[in-house]
């Protein structure tokens, strides 16, 4: 593809910070068209990445986030720990300003490992910073894009055993850009997960403004998750279904 074009996409700022590989499928969705390829990178991206997102670099942040701002971290991670036990990382796909939690998450877990995989360079360099600062040593966010399955499953791989997987509102994004993406990279994650492993989930209930309630069920999905893994918790938090399954 002509990296003209992707450069023209990315001269809005909004943009600038996504992975080329993002931008590609983006304009190929959209016949190439630049104008129709910015449209739909702000339905999925950009209306999360406010100018309070971008400069945010504390706890702050998640309070600007629109997928975050609703959560209590401390219930959640506190439900989360009632269900899988122990863990001694988190791998977080999408996990947009999820990292700014870490002092929550930590709380909880005690000295956990945190890895995060983030599109938007502008987070990752505010979520890396806010680690270095508060001196969460064993905490990152890494820059890439997760359709590139073989990198994700590297990444996933790599920290101990036992570990979460988290999946927080990513489905019907990737869903949007390449249909059926989600259950391949489930199945791929399934093949690399150990028996103490678990992956945590988690749709929206409603809309962005959160006035309509969502009338989709994603029956797929429950029955994909039904005929591939075990379920082990299933339940309604701050807007969101949330699921935690294993292998």
């Amino acid at each position: 593809m002509d990296k003209e074009l992707i450069f023209e996409v990315k001269k809005k700022k909004e943009f600038s910070g996504l992975p080329d590989s993002i931008i590609e499928k983006a304009l190929g969705k959209n016949k190439l068209d630049i104008k129709k390829t910015r449209s739909f990178l702000r339905k999925y991206f950009g209306v999360f990445l406010t100018n309070k997102v971008m400069k945010g670099r504390d706890e702050e942040s998640l309070k600007s986030h629109i997928s975050s701002k609703k959560r209590d971290y401390g219930v959640l991670y506190k439900k989360l720990k009632d269900s899988t036990g122990h863990a001694s990382s988190i791998v977080d796909l999408g996990c947009g300003a999820n990292g700014f939690s870490y002092g929550s998450l930590k709380k909880e877990f005690g000295n956990i490992q945190y890895i995060g995989i983030e599109a938007s360079g502008q987070l990752c360099d505010n979520s890396n910073y806010f680690f270095k600062v508060n001196g969460f040593e064993k905490a990152k966010v890494l820059h890439m894009d997760l359709f590139d399955v073989n990198w994700v499953i590297n990444v996933i791989s790599g920290p101990v055993s036992p570990k979460i997987i988290f999946m927080l509102q990513v489905v019907d994004a990737l869903e949007n850009v390449e249909p059926n993406f989600s259950k391949k990279l489930l199945l791929s994650i399934k093949s690399c997960l150990n028996p103490g492993d678990f992956v945590l989930m988690s749709n929206p209930l409603r809309s962005i403004s959160g006035r309509e309630k969502f009338s989709i069920q994603r029956r797929w999905l429950d029955e994909f998750l039904i005929e591939n893994f075990q379920i082990i918790d299933s339940f309604d938090l701050f807007d969101e279904k949330y699921t935690i399954i294993k292998n």
